[in-house]
């Protein structure tokens, strides 16, 4: 058989529809989940957050965070949250949001011990957030599970 361009241009938009066929059928098919539900209503108010973030500046480093076999432990200063006071701990999967896991604990003797086993295997982002004299605070750090 004999090939020509009449026959080289169908073979060319046959395989051109295929491969189109195959990326609609593989974009339909990821995952668009946004960030979080509510977008806009955090977008719109996001100055009030701006104001938190620069108030919480002289605590980014005094808060840690590390890992052991078992357990991730969070170590606070001492004085940084008030008796009766609680604090929420994020974590925060990019990937999967079903995967993410929200604490609260209440004011007791540092360090906070989370189980692994809560947590999958991969990167995290963390937030924590805490509220002292009707301040609000707020500290994202990053760790690898």
């Amino acid at each position: 058989m004999k090939l020509n361009w009449g026959k080289s241009l169908i073979i060319f938009f046959i395989l051109f529809f295929i491969w189109v066929l195959f990326f609609v059928f593989f974009a339909m098919r990821q995952n668009i989940d946004l960030v979080s539900d509510d977008y806009y209503q955090k977008g719109a108010s996001y100055t009030g957050q701006i104001n938190i973030n620069k108030r919480s500046v002289p605590f980014q480093d005094s808060i840690q965070i590390s890992t052991t076999d078992e357990q991730v432990r969070l170590v606070l200063p001492p004085g940084l949250v008030s008796a009766g006071d609680s604090i929420q701990v994020y974590f925060f999967r990019s990937s999967d949001k079903t995967k993410d896991l929200r604490l609260s604990f209440r004011k007791a003797d540092s360090p906070f011990l989370i189980e692994k086993s809560q947590l999958v295997h991969g990167r995290y982002q963390v937030f924590i957030t805490w509220s002292t004299n009707k301040e609000n605070y707020s500290i994202t750090k990053v760790v690898d599970i």
